[in-house]
């Protein structure tokens, strides 16, 4: 087996949300951490800008992210709360509403972008010295040994790892390298995401109406927008990525059942 140039307790490949948020739990610890990335994060954005891939990040999540010591961060970059759930179905009377005050707390999470969460979490790792940021940082090849397993980047260093952690995605370059089996099925669905100005206000309420075709998300921004998760039949996403801002936002009300009123603006658009 090959030696390693550098040898670390864990390291982690990928440091996206999942694996930040893994190497910042285990600070602290005594551990010899590196992290691999290929990128760095975002650092700035225009104001007012709103990414399209955004989360609802619950209570537990925020409690996770607090003994992380990232929460703080998080809401200095731009959080909005969101303190009642409205879901119902599309083609029956069923719904249900969830609302925080019932609950006794202040709300019942924050719709955060992914590049906030990720930032914040990047920067935690920075400030520890006990962790070995490796960025840009691309995989070539793995061994796995008795002791240890042996990553090598495309630079040609090699890292030894007691723990190898794959935190590298959906199509994780680990996972398919040591063989680990996944299955799954096709939904028939592609979702189209957006940034949208609805003419009522979302009472800092997360929306939801489920379809036949799949459900659409309205998750309150802080400025008065909304960020919609639409998902849609495959065949159907392509025509609806190409209709003008003004016919996609009365589809998009039709679909809502203008729960909001109006669509007064429809931002940049992806089909993902």
């Amino acid at each position: 087996m090959v030696e390693a140039d550098a040898r670390y307790d864990l390291v982690v490949v990928g440091a996206g949300m999942v694996g930040a948020a893994f190497a910042c739990a285990c600070l602290g610890k005594g551990l010899s951490i590196a992290v691999i990335e290929p990128r760095v994060p975002q650092r700035a954005w225009p104001e007012g800008e709103v990414d399209l891939r955004v989360s609802a990040l619950s209570r537990g999540s925020q409690r996770i992210l607090t003994r992380l010591g990232t929460w703080d961060r998080i809401l200095e970059l731009g959080a909005s709360p969101y303190r009642e759930m409205v879901v119902w179905e599309g083609l029956g009377r069923g719904s249900i509403r969830f609302d925080s005050a019932d609950l006794g707390e202040p709300d019942l999470g924050h719709i955060v972008e992914n590049r906030v969460t990720q930032l914040a979490l990047w920067e935690r790792l920075e400030q520890a010295p006990e962790v070995s940021l490796i960025c840009p940082g691309t995989c070539a090849d793995l061994s796995l040994g008795a002791e240890a397993a042996i990553l090598t980047l495309a630079d040609g260093s090699r890292l030894g790892a007691r723990l190898l952690v794959a935190a590298d995605g959906r199509d994780s370059w680990v996972r398919q390298t040591v063989g680990i089996a996944t299955s799954g099925w096709d939904y028939d669905q592609q979702a189209i995401v957006a940034n949208v100005t609805p003419s009522d206000w979302h009472g800092e309420t997360a929306w939801q109406r489920f379809l036949p075709t799949g459900p659409l998300a309205f998750l309150p921004l802080r400025d008065g927008r909304c960020s919609i998760v639409w998902s849609v039949q495959q065949d159907r996403a392509p025509t609806l990525m190409a209709l003008p801002e003004l016919a996609f936002a009365r589809e998009l009300e039709d679909a809502f059942e203008r729960r909001l009123g109006d669509i007064l603006a429809v931002g940049p658009r992806a089909s993902v």
